[in-house]
Formats: structure tokens, C-alpha cells, sequence
């Protein structure tokens, strides 16, 4: 019975110890200077892939257009909409905005086809169901400006605020989950997924990654992958926001996670050659073993459930485990708190919300499983996109 004990003590150990890594992680991260730009700003693209977007493509384009920025274009590829689409996006007529119109033929080609169409130094994916905070671009620019061995910037995705408890629980995830752990990698310099809605991308370093690959339900982790392979450091933009739409069912968000969670699980096997590998430095040793753990992490969490209820059924010193668990707990929330205080443009609704992002986490935990046991068994999914 004393092995159990011991068993969940040290369960407990590494949970906290990894609660305290990540927040110091993100405390270094923040209190670490960024160099202003002092050279003339780089013309910066702007790509939005469009399907079906006619509710928000219109708000887009409206966003892009008020950026504090001197220099940039915004070219929008409609991937073959078969609603009004591209209809709405040619409504606005201005020298900057290019619209282009392609067969469907899925989000990579439209992203590639616009990045062929650029004139910028850098490019910025944008997602048709996304709006830009003014300064974004700007942040964005002081980074390259910062490092030249920079190839490609992560934005901050928040959740566009909707009254409802799922789109507070997905916007408490994003501030205390998602962008936390791109904070973390980005003081190593090695991001691991830069995301579709904000992606900043030096051209010279997307070409010789080859662009934008259909072969995964993650083409933006597959092309992180290929630009850090490369030699380039990717870090995280904190005050680079930009404000997507969140699924508003748990249909949606099943639909959504099993894209997400088969996608990291295809590219993390397309590269199989990164892992432990010395050669990609910090990415190989660090970065891919910690996303495996990250696709495996339920299975741990599930682990951690089974060894607290034997350890309150054969154990005497159940008051110890119930003082391990609320210890625990505490330090979640207290350690979740103080992420949440750190970000840029905090909102009240995540503190509220935390207690419950760890049922929420839980049922994550089971969308995982899905998705890993789907992908070992290679069952085909097409890409499913969330309802309007």
C-alpha cells in the first residue's frame, strides 16, 4: 500500500513541477526585452484562404485595413466559396487589396497561390474568420527587425467573446494553455506550431521550406517544422493579437480537436527523422520528444485518475491524498491566475471560468484519445469545417 502512496505523491510532484516550469517560463519570456524597429519597415503580405466565409470575410478585410502599419498588402484567395464569398471581398476597391478566385482545391493551395501573387518580405496568414488587433503587423516587424535568424513570428489567437460558458472555456484554454506553451518554446527561439490565423513568415525562409504542404490536417506544423529544419529560430508575439471565431457546439469542437490532434500526430511521423536528433539542436533533443509526450498526455492524466481512486481505497492516509489533491489545485488556480495577469488584454471571463477548465481538459483528454486511436488504425477524415 506504501508503494501506491509513494506512487501518488510523485505523480503529484510532476504535475506541480511542471505547472511551476511553464509559469517560469512564461515570466522569462515576458520580462525579456524586444528591440524596436529602427530600419524602414518591410513590406509585409497578407494571405487570407477563404471558403465559404461570406459572414466574415467582409469583418476581416474591415480589420486589415484600420492595421497601424505604413506598408503592406492584403491579398485574399477565395477557395472556390460556394456561397457569396468572393462577392463580398470585392466589394471594397482600394490599390492594396487583391482578390483572387481558384477551384477548390483545399487551404494549402490557396495559401500558396497567394503567397506566388505577394510582393512582401514577409507573409501573414491570416484566416477568413479572424480580425487583427491595429499594432499586430507592427510587433510583428520589431521582431524580425530584432533577429535576422528569425523565419517565422507566432502570434497571440484569442477567442472572439461570445455569451456562452464553451466560448469562455475555449478562450480561458488559448490564454492559459495554447499561447503559454508558445511562450515557453519562443525563449529557446523554437515554436513549435506557428498557428493559421496569425503566422508571420520571412519569404526567403518559406521558400526554402517549400511552401505549404497538403499531405497533413496540420500544414501550418508541418511547414514550422520544415522552416526550423532549416536553421531559423521562430518565437512567439505576444501583443501580435488577432481575434478568431471558436466553435460554438461540442460537435464543432470534436470536429475541430480530431483535425488539430490527427495532424500533430501525422507531422510528428512525417519527421520522424528530427527526433533526438542533435542536428536541429534545441527542436530535436527538446521540442518534438515534449510534443509526443504532449499527444500521449492523456493517457497520463488517465493514469493519474486510476492511481488517486486505489490510493484512497487501499490506503490509510487517505487525508494525505485529499491534502495532495487540493494542494494541487491550489496551485493550479493560483499558477493560472497569474498567467492570465500576464497577458496582453486580459479578460475578466477567464478567471471565472479556470475551476472548470479542468473538466474541460478532461474531455479533451478523451478527443485525444479518439484521435490517436483513429490515426493508429488510419481511419480516413476529411476536413471538417465548423458551422456558421
Amino acid at each position: 500500500m506504501e508503494i501506491i502512496l509513494y506512487l501518488f505523491l510523485a505523480v503529484l510532484i510532476i504535475a506541480n513541477f511542471k505547472l511551476f516550469t511553464q509559469l517560469g517560463l512564461s515570466i522569462s519570456y515576458n520580462v525579456k526585452r524586444k528591440k524596436q524597429i529602427t530600419t524602414p519597415p518591410p513590406k509585409i503580405s497578407i494571405v487570407v484562404p477563404a471558403y465559404n466565409e461570406e459572414r466574415t470575410i467582409t469583418q476581416c478585410i474591415q480589420s486589415l485595413l484600420n492595421l497601424d502599419y505604413p506598408n503592406y498588402e492584403i491579398i485574399i484567395v477565395d477557395d472556390g466559396s460556394t456561397d457569396n464569398t468572393y462577392q463580398a471581398a470585392t466589394q471594397t476597391k482600394i490599390p492594396n487589396l487583391t482578390v483572387l478566385h481558384q477551384e477548390n482545391k483545399g487551404k494549402p493551395h490557396a495559401l500558396n497561390n497567394g503567397i506566388q501573387y505577394s510582393t512582401g518580405d514577409i507573409i501573414l496568414t491570416v484566416d477568413a474568420d479572424t480580425t487583427l488587433d491595429k499594432v499586430a503587423l507592427t510587433k510583428i516587424a520589431d521582431r524580425f527587425a530584432a533577429n535576422k535568424q528569425i523565419g517565422a513570428v507566432a502570434g497571440n489567437v484569442k477567442v472572439k467573446v461570445e455569451p456562452k460558458i464553451i466560448n469562455n472555456l475555449q478562450s480561458a484554454e488559448y490564454a492559459t494553455g495554447i499561447n503559454l506553451i508558445r511562450k515557453g518554446q519562443s525563449v529557446f527561439g523554437c515554436v513549435m506550431i506557428v498557428p493559421g490565423p496569425v503566422a508571420a513568415l520571412k519569404k526567403e525562409a518559406l521558400q526554402k521550406a517549400g511552401l505549404f504542404s497538403a499531405d497533413t490536417f496540420a500544414e501550418d506544423f508541418d511547414l514550422t517544422l520544415n522552416i526550423l529544419k532549416n536553421g531559423y529560430k521562430i518565437e512567439y508575439e505576444e501583443k501580435s493579437i488577432a481575434y478568431t471565431d471558436a466553435p460554438k457546439t461540442v460537435e464543432d469542437i470534436i470536429k475541430q480537436r480530431r483535425r488539430w490532434y490527427r495532424g500533430m500526430i501525422q507531422v510528428l511521423d512525417k519527421h520522424k527523422d528530427m527526433y533526438f536528433n542533435p542536428k536541429y539542436g534545441i527542436t530535436g533533443i527538446v521540442g518534438i520528444p515534449n510534443l509526443w509526450l504532449e499527444a500521449v498526455s492523456p493517457f497520463f492524466n488517465l493514469s493519474i485518475l486510476l492511481i488517486i481512486l486505489l490510493t484512497w481505497a487501499l490506503s490509510s492516509e487517505v487525508y494525505l491524498t485529499l491534502l495532495g489533491v487540493g494542494l494541487t489545485l491550489v496551485i493550479f488556480l493560483i499558477v493560472n491566475f497569474i498567467l492570465l495577469s500576464i497577458e496582453p488584454k486580459p479578460e475578466k471571463r477567464n478567471y471565472f471560468i479556470i475551476p472548470l477548465l479542468l473538466f474541460y481538459n478532461t474531455f479533451l483528454d478523451g478527443i485525444r484519445i479518439m484521435s490517436l486511436t483513429e490515426e493508429m488504425v488510419n481511419t480516413m477524415t476529411e476536413w471538417e469545417k465548423p458551422k456558421r
